[in-house]
């Protein structure tokens, strides 16, 4: 059996539900005999200092950089898999265990949406709040090499988020179709309004797609700061025991 590590990283300062989803993290990783590793602010540091002056306070981006440079060291010291883990994600069924087949892969989110014209869509994608490299992975090495090259060309002022995180996942997949792991997957606002009350379009929408049972959830904290969206996330975490 591979031996696995887990990473996660967070300010010392965050909402306390973020630290709940960690520590549900925490105790599946125990319950799996999977290595534990978590980090703060620090993990800025694996990041060069030029790139962090162009970047700024662009923390997601900054992050999206430095997971990958954390993984690479830990695979030059490690056996195994190591695999990254956004620190508000909630683990959701903690028999689940992480596929040691291949040398690397990402999250899989099925991300269901409004559109204009008042349907609904279910995007599935490629998503880095979870991914896993062994160090065989002829991936690695090559995305941090492009995402620095990415950043050191780009405008300063005109550097979008998720520029070199799940925007570029995306792209990069229409060619090279990686492994993906749909149980692990990420839930938007809509959707997640509805899993906490009752079922509507989004819901419907998302069955459709026919999606297996989620194991591990990304909450997408950028995107549930108000009040109302806060209330939707706590429910959910009780509902899960978190």
């Amino acid at each position: 059996m591979t031996s696995v590590t887990i990473l996660q990283s967070a300010a010392d300062l965050r909402p306390e539900w973020v630290s709940r989803c960690m520590r549900s993290v925490a105790n599946w990783s125990q319950r799996q005999g999977y290595a534990y590793l978590c980090i703060g602010d620090e993990i800025f540091d694996w990041v060069t200092p030029g790139l962090r002056k162009k970047l700024g306070e662009r923390t997601p981006i900054l992050a999206d950089l430095a997971r990958l440079r954390w993984i690479e060291s830990e695979l030059a010291t490690r056996k195994g898999l190591v695999v990254w883990i956004d620190a508000d994600t909630l683990v959701v069924d903690p028999t689940w265990r992480i596929p040691d087949s291949v040398h690397t892969f990402f999250g899989e989110e099925c991300w269901v949406q409004e559109m204009a014209e008042g349907t609904w869509r279910a995007y599935q994608s490629p998503h880095n709040a979870f991914m896993g490299f062994t160090a065989t992975s002829p991936v690695l090495g090559f995305l941090v090499y492009l995402s620095e090259s990415i950043i050191e060309r780009a405008d300063a002022a005109h550097i979008a988020p998720q520029m070199v995180g799940p925007k570029l996942l995306k792209a990069l997949n229409n060619l090279a179709q990686f492994s993906l792991v749909p149980e692990a997957g990420a839930v938007s606002p809509e959707l997640l309004a509805e899993w906490v009350s009752e079922s509507g379009k989004a819901t419907r929408c998302y069955e459709q797609a026919h999606r297996p049972p989620l194991a591990l959830v990304n909450l997408c904290s950028s995107l549930n700061d108000s009040d109302e969206a806060l209330q939707r996330v706590e429910q959910f975490l009780t509902y899960h025991g978190a």
